[in-house]
């Protein structure tokens, strides 16, 4: 089993990328890999994204939901959080601090960034 971590740093809100490297995340589940995918820099939006279908991405609520019912981990940057003054509480994913996801990166067999 691999270790495959995507590190989205996009917005959601000016492309379809975002979307993109989920559904991408998704697939790499179905060859027994481990996923993890760290949000970070503008990334971070997706933690607070109210209503995706009200801006046009209905798709990326649910590989997100879709991921975690597989298992995956997803994480959220605080530093990044707190330079947008985004709250941390009441995220449904983990907050993590630079140094965990340093390490999470480190530990990983490959690394895809979007």
């Amino acid at each position: 089993m691999k270790k495959v971590t995507t590190v989205i740093r996009r917005s959601p809100f000016n492309s379809m990328a975002v979307s993109d490297a989920l559904r991408m995340s998704l697939g790499l589940t179905l060859t027994n890999n481990k996923v993890t995918v760290v949000f970070v820099e503008d990334g971070v939006y997706l933690s607070v994204f109210p209503a995706p279908d009200v801006i046009g991405y209905p798709d990326i609520k649910r590989h997100m939901e879709t991921l975690k019912e597989l298992g995956c981990e997803l994480v959220v940057e605080k530093e990044s959080m707190e330079t947008r003054g985004l709250p941390d509480r009441g995220v449904a994913l983990n907050v993590k601090n630079r140094e965990e996801i340093g390490r999470i990166i480190e530990g990983s067999d490959r690394v895809i960034g979007f």
